[in-house]
């Protein structure tokens, strides 16, 4: 088949979906708004061919509104490509360029505040419906997303709404972690007695309001002050970077905090491994791909007492789950040192492996691609793609 996702190209989880769909065969296009030089890299550093075709119409500017102003021109690329199937993630800014261009069949992806915050603006709303009215499936990865949509009150009657979480890498994933865990075990046994490693505590979400970084900072000050020796990694960026960066100054942490910033997937997952305790106190969230990862790798979550979480963790067994206070979540840290991190990581992986196997879904919404084109295709796989303009 010839698919064309609308989605953001600069997105590790888009390039790991696309590089799915391209490697069985189909002939993958993501149309895009930036992010076309994104490159994914080996554990060794060498940089894994592209095998999905980007044409990237440049980064908006304006915010949301500059998406209104690429609209000609992703529909002029994806009529000409033709393709058998157009799917949409997120329902905001990329949904508006899938919707405008008039193809279909269309499968449409929600991924959080796009139908649980972006609805309560009118003109959001409006639009969020408008793409949802137009799919011929959507997918979501959460039932709370699910009954979200389902208020929105315009998906047809015959369209299906499926709680669908694309997923992680399990198996992988899960040997990195412990592999790394036997070998922390390991130099911890030839440590002199009576020494300790500090705790690691890692957050990998977006530098964003959404993901309250303030309040793991806050509860980095707080395990500090009360004696405990922890070191907290911040991967990833975002606007509020400066801000962050100065609160850690002031507060006279900055040998404990450390920012990674931008890092291949490859640092990112060794950092995660190597961690103690993941932290997500999310004010509002889908199902966290960055959460399953952490699960997967083998560190315990501390994360948000919001409904995308606690389908996931069983709190104070499989992690803890927390109000979004740095009190409350330095409370949770101590609470999630005193679990069996072998047996948390154990019973995660099994979780994730069961309901977010990244191969097993994908093939799952292959089956159902093919439902909605009606076509086969041929199984051989392209090869190295080219950039397209």
């Amino acid at each position: 088949m010839r698919l064309v996702y609308v989605a953001f190209n600069g997105s590790i989880h888009t390039r790991r979906w696309v590089a799915f769909f391209a490697e069985r065969g189909h002939e993958v296009h993501v149309v895009t708004c930036g992010g076309a030089d994104a490159v994914d890299r080996t554990a060794d550093g060498e940089v894994i061919g592209r095998t999905w075709i980007v044409h990237d119409l440049g980064a908006p500017r304006w915010g949301k509104l500059g998406y209104l102003f690429k609209a000609r021109r992703a529909r002029r690329v994806i009529r000409q490509l033709n393709p058998d199937l157009v799917h949409v993630h997120w329902l905001t800014s990329y949904g508006l360029l899938a919707v405008m261009a008039g193809v279909r069949p269309l499968v449409a992806t929600a991924h959080g505040d796009d139908v649980l915050i972006a609805p309560r603006k009118p003109w959001m709303r409006w639009l969020v419906r408008r793409v949802l009215a137009a799919a011929s499936l959507v997918t979501v990865p959460s039932e709370q997303m699910r009954e979200a949509v389902v208020e929105l009150d315009v998906v047809a009657p015959d369209v299906p709404i499926e709680v669908y979480q694309y997923g992680v890498e399990v198996a992988r994933l899960a040997d990195l972690g412990s592999s790394i865990r036997s070998a922390r075990h390991a130099q911890a046994a030839v440590r002199e007695a009576g020494t300790t490693h500090s705790v690691r505590v890692v957050s990998t979400r977006a530098m964003l309001d959404i993901y309250r970084l303030d309040v793991v900072i806050d509860a980095i000050v707080v395990l500090h002050h009360d004696g405990l020796d922890v070191r907290c990694e911040i991967v990833g960026d975002g606007p509020q970077r400066g801000q962050l960066e100065q609160m850690v100054r002031d507060a006279n942490i900055g040998h404990l905090v450390t920012f990674h910033g931008h890092i291949s997937a490859a640092e990112v997952e060794r950092i995660v491994a190597d961690s103690d305790i993941y932290v997500s106190v999310a004010s509002s969230d889908g199902v966290s791909l960055s959460m399953l990862e952490a699960m997967a790798l083998g560190a315990v979550p501390v994360l948000s007492d919001i409904p995308a979480n606690r389908s996931w963790i069983h709190d104070g067994h499989t992690g803890v789950l927390v109000d979004i206070d740095p009190s409350a979540l330095a409370g949770g840290i101590r609470r999630a040192l005193e679990l069996d991190p072998w047996r948390v990581a154990r019973d995660n992986v099994a979780v994730v492996a069961e309901r977010a196997d990244m191969a097993t879904n994908l093939i799952a919404c292959e089956q159902a691609y093919d439902d909605l084109a009606g076509v086969r295709w041929d199984p051989t796989p392209l090869g190295d793609g080219v950039d397209a303009a």
